[in-house]
C-alpha cells in the first residue's frame, strides 16, 4: 500500500509543476512550460527554454532576460503573436562536474520578461 502512495504522489507532483504558470506583464504573458533539456556526459549541455502565451488579441513585443550565467541568453524583442504562443530558447549550459542544470523553479526565478 504505501508503495502505491509513493508512486500516486511521485505521479502527481510533475502535474502540480505544471499547472503553475508564472505571470508577466500584468497577466498578458503567461509562461505555459519551462523545459530543460540535458544531454548527458562530459560533452553534453543543458538547454532552456520557456513557452509563453499572449493572453490579449493583439500583438506584443517582450523582452526576455536571463539573470543566470548561462550561454546564448536571449537579447532583443520578441514578438508574440495575438493570443498565440512563442517558444523562447533561453540558452544553455556545458555539463560541469558538481553541477546540476537549472530545472523548474529555479530556472523560473532566473527568467524576466518585460514588455516595453
Amino acid at each position: 500500500m504505501q508503495r502505491f502512495l509513493l508512486a500516486l504522489v511521485l505521479l502527481a507532483a510533475p502535474l502540480a509543476a505544471r499547472a503553475q504558470m508564472a505571470s508577466f506583464c500584468n497577466g498578458n504573458v503567461l509562461a505555459e512550460r519551462f523545459d530543460t533539456r540535458v544531454v548527458p556526459g562530459p560533452g553534453g549541455r543543458a538547454t532552456y527554454s520557456v513557452l509563453l502565451r499572449n493572453t490579449q488579441a493583439r500583438r506584443l513585443s517582450v523582452q526576455v532576460v536571463v539573470t543566470a550565467p548561462i550561454l546564448g541568453r536571449p537579447t532583443g524583442l520578441q514578438s508574440l503573436p495575438p493570443s498565440g504562443m512563442l517558444n523562447v530558447e533561453l540558452g544553455y549550459q556545458h555539463n560541469l562536474p558538481g553541477s546540476q542544470p537549472l530545472r523548474g523553479e529555479r530556472l523560473e526565478q532566473v527568467t524576466r520578461v518585460s514588455c516595453p
